[in-house]
C-alpha cells in the first residue's frame, strides 16, 4: 500500500545532509582548474587523534568526529557520526585503544551526523544523555519539507559531484551515507536543561545548555582533564549561522553567550565535533575569543544597520569582518559566509521584508522579465550582452542576465548554457565548500546531468522509536488540493497496543488531525503501531497485514485506492 510510504518524507528532512557515495558526472566544458583559488585545505586524515592520556577523538572517518573518554571501568561515546559503518570502524579502534563496555552516550544535538552512529555504540540501559529540546528538535525535523531540502542538501554536500572537485566539505572529509535503509533513530533517555552532571568512573561529565548550532545545542566539561567538547558551536571555519539547505534561523546572541560561558572555564583541551582538537589555555582562549568577536561583529552589524534603515542588500555590502579577524584561521569563509549570515540574521530578526514598499507586491519574476527583455532590445542583445560579459571575466552578471531570460523562458537552451557555464566558472573560483558545490551541481542540472538521488530507504528498525503522532501529522500536508477540493471524508486509526486514537479529517482541501476516537469514519485502521509502521516501510505486505489480521481496514476498497489517491507521494 504505496499510500503509506508516506513515512519516508518524515525522515528525509533528518537526513538531508546525508548523500550517498559520489556519482560520476560529466561536466560542463571547461578548461579552468577545478582546484579552490583559496589554498588553506584540512587534510581530515582519517585516524584516532590522542588528546591526552584517556581522551581520543576520530578525525577523518564521516563529516563529524566522534570522542571517546576513558573512565575507570568503561568510556563515554560524544558525538557517534552519521553512519553505522563509520561508527563501526571507529568503535574498533577506540575498544583496541581502551577495553571496558560504553557506559554513555551524550549528543552535543541532534544533526544527523552526530547522532546516526548511535545504535554502534548503545546497548539496553545505557544512559543517551542530551538537552530536553533534543526530542522535540529531533520530532520536528520530522517534515514534509524533506524533498526540498533534501534536494537543496545533496546540492550543498556535492553529492553529485567527482571527488576531483571536492577533496573535503570545508569541516569535515564527506558526509557519509550507509548503503541500505537508515540506521534506527537512537532517541536520549536522560535530558536536562540548564546545566547538570553525571560521573564515571571518578570524571565528572559536567553537561551545559549552549544554544548555537541548534536550540538543543550542549558543551561538556571535564573538569579534572580540563577538556571541553563544544560540538558544533565552534570548529575550523567560519560558522555556518545561516545554511543554504534551509534552516530555521539560528540563536545567534545565544551563540555568542554559549562562548562565553565555554570561555570562562579556560580549558586546557578544546575538542569540536568537527576539525582537528587544539591543546592550550592560551591558544584555545584566543582562538574562542575571536570566534564569538567575530560572530557578535556581525550580529551587532546588522542590528545596527537596520536602525539606520539599510537594507540586507546594503548589510551584504557594508559589513565585513575587522581585518584581525578576517585574515584568522579559525574564521576562513569555507563553510558558513558572511554575506549568508548577514541576511540569516536580518530575516531572523525582521522576517522577509527589506522595508522598501515596492517590494510588498512585486511582480512575478516572469512578468518582470518579459517587461524588461524589449527595454534591454530583446533576447539577442542580452545573449551578446551575456557574452561578452564572459569576455570580462564578469561572470556573476554573466548568471543574472541568465536568470531574466530564463524567467521568462526555463526552456531557453542559450540562456540555460550560459548559465550552466557562469555557474560552473563561479563555483570553481569560490573558496566556500556549500556554495562551491550548490553552484557546481546547479551547473550539472541545468545540462541535464544531474539526476536527483534516490528515495532514502527506511525499514522498521529506522522508525521503530518515531512517536507515531510524527508520522500521523504529516498527513494534512501531503493532501492534493486538486483532488481533494470537493471532498469530506473522514479517517480513524486505533492502535491497540499503545491505546491511541487518531482522526484525520479531510474538509474540502484542508487537513485536520485530531486524538479523538473517530465517529463513524469512511475509513479506519485498527492494528497495533508497530504492524503499522511494518506497513509504512513495506516490511509488512497488505496482503499479509489483512489476511493475518494484523491490520483490519474497514470502508470498503474504494476509500481506500481514494485516500491514496488524495496523497502526495514522498
Amino acid at each position: 500500500m504505496k499510500l503509506y510510504t508516506t513515512a519516508l518524507m518524515i525522515f528525509i528532512i533528518f537526513l538531508i545532509a546525508l548523500p550517498s557515495c559520489a556519482s560520476s558526472n560529466s561536466e560542463p566544458s571547461t578548461t579552468q582548474n577545478s582546484k579552490p583559488v583559496f589554498d588553506r585545505q584540512e587534510k581530515f586524515e582519517k585516524g584516532i587523534r590522542k588528546v591526552r592520556e584517556n581522551v581520543y577523538c576520530a578525525v577523518g572517518y564521516a563529516l563529524a568526529n566522534s570522542i571517546m573518554i576513558a573512565a575507570e571501568g568503561g568510556k563515554v561515546i560524544i558525538d557517534t557520526t552519521e553512519s553505522v559503518q563509520a561508527a563501526s570502524e571507529i568503535k574498533e579502534q577506540f575498544d583496541r585503544l581502551v577495553s571496558g563496555p560504553v557506559k554513555a552516550i551524550i549528543y552535543t544535538h541532534t544533526h544527523p551526523d552526530h547522532i546516526l552512529g548511535a545504535s554502534v555504540f548503545y546497548r539496553q540501559g545505557i544512559p543517551i544523555w542530551a538537552h530536553e529540546r533534543s526530542i522535540r528538535q529531533m520530532n520536528d525535523q520530522f517534515s514534509s519539507l524533506g524533498p526540498t531540502l533534501r534536494y537543496r542538501g545533496e546540492k550543498q554536500f556535492g553529492e553529485k559531484l567527482d571527488q576531483n572537485l571536492k577533496t573535503s566539505n570545508g569541516i569535515g572529509p564527506f558526509l557519509r551515507l550507509d548503503q541500505g535503509p537508515i540506521p534506527p533513530m537512537i532517541y536520549p533517555n536522560h535530558t536536562f536543561s540548564g546545566i547538570t552532571h553525571f560521573n564515571v568512573g571518578g570524571l565528572t561529565f559536567e553537561l551545559h545548555e549552549a544554544p548555537g548550532e541548534t536550540y538543543d545545542h550542549i558543551f561538556v566539561w571535564i573538569p579534572e582533564l580540563r577538556v571541553l567538547l563544544p560540538g558544533d558551536n565552534i570548529y575550523k571555519a567560519f560558522p555556518n549561522l545561516y545554511t543554504t539547505r534551509g534552516d530555521p534561523p539560528r540563536p545567534v546572541r545565544a551563540w555568542i553567550q554559549s562562548l562565553d560561558d565555554m570561555r570562562a572555564l579556560r580549558p586546557e583541551y578544546l575538542i569540536p565535533s568537527h576539525t582537528e582538537p587544539i591543546t592550550g589555555e592560551a591558544q584555545i582562549q584566543e582562538i574562542m575569543t575571536a570566534y564569538r568577536d567575530a560572530i557578535e561583529y556581525v550580529h551587532d552589524s546588522v542590528i545596527r544597520l537596520a536602525n539606520e534603515g539599510k537594507s540586507p542588500d546594503d548589510m551584504t555590502e557594508e559589513i565585513k569582518l575587522p581585518l584581525h579577524l578576517r585574515d584568522h584561521p579559525y574564521l576562513q569563509e569555507i563553510y558558513g559566509k558572511v554575506t549568508w549570515s548577514v541576511r540569516g540574521i536580518y530575516d531572523g530578526y525582521l522576517g522577509w521584508f527589506d522595508g522598501n514598499p515596492s517590494n510588498l507586491n512585486r511582480l512575478h519574476p516572469r512578468e518582470s522579465a518579459s517587461r524588461m527583455i524589449p527595454l534591454m532590445g530583446g533576447r539577442e542583445k542580452i545573449l551578446k550582452e551575456i557574452q561578452s560579459a564572459f569576455d570580462r571575466k564578469d561572470i556573476q552578471w554573466a548568471a543574472e542576465l541568465s536568470d531574466i531570460l530564463l524567467s521568462q523562458n526555463q526552456n531557453d537552451h542559450d540562456a540555460r548554457e550560459a548559465k550552466s557555464k557562469a555557474l560552473w566558472q563561479l563555483g570553481l573560483q569560490d573558496s566556500n565548500w556549500n556554495a562551491r558545490c550548490f553552484m557546481l551541481s546547479s551547473a550539472l542540472e541545468l545540462k541535464g546531468q544531474y539526476q536527483k538521488s534516490p528515495k532514502l530507504k527506511i525499514n522498521k528498525d529506522t522508525i521503530r522509536d518515531v512517536p507515531i503522532e510524527i508520522i500521523i501529522k504529516s498527513f494534512p500536508e501531503r493532501l492534493k488540493p486538486e483532488k481533494t477540493a470537493d471532498v469530506t471524508m473522514t479517517i480513524g486509526f486505533e492502535f491497540t497496543d499503545t491505546g491511541k486514537y487518531f482522526t484525520f479529517k479531510i474538509r474540502k482541501g484542508i487537513g485536520e488531525i485530531n486524538t479523538l476516537q473517530a465517529t463513524e469514519p469512511d475509513l479506519k485502521f485498527v492494528c497495533a503501531e508497530t504492524h503499522f509502521k511494518e506497513l509504512l516501510t513495506g516490511d509488512l505486505s497488505p496482503v499479509t497485514a489483512i489476511a493475518s489480521k494484523k491490520i483490519n481496514i474497514t470502508g470498503g476498497l474504494k476509500n481506500l485506492i481514494a485516500f491514496k489517491s488524495y496523497l502526495i507521494a514522498p
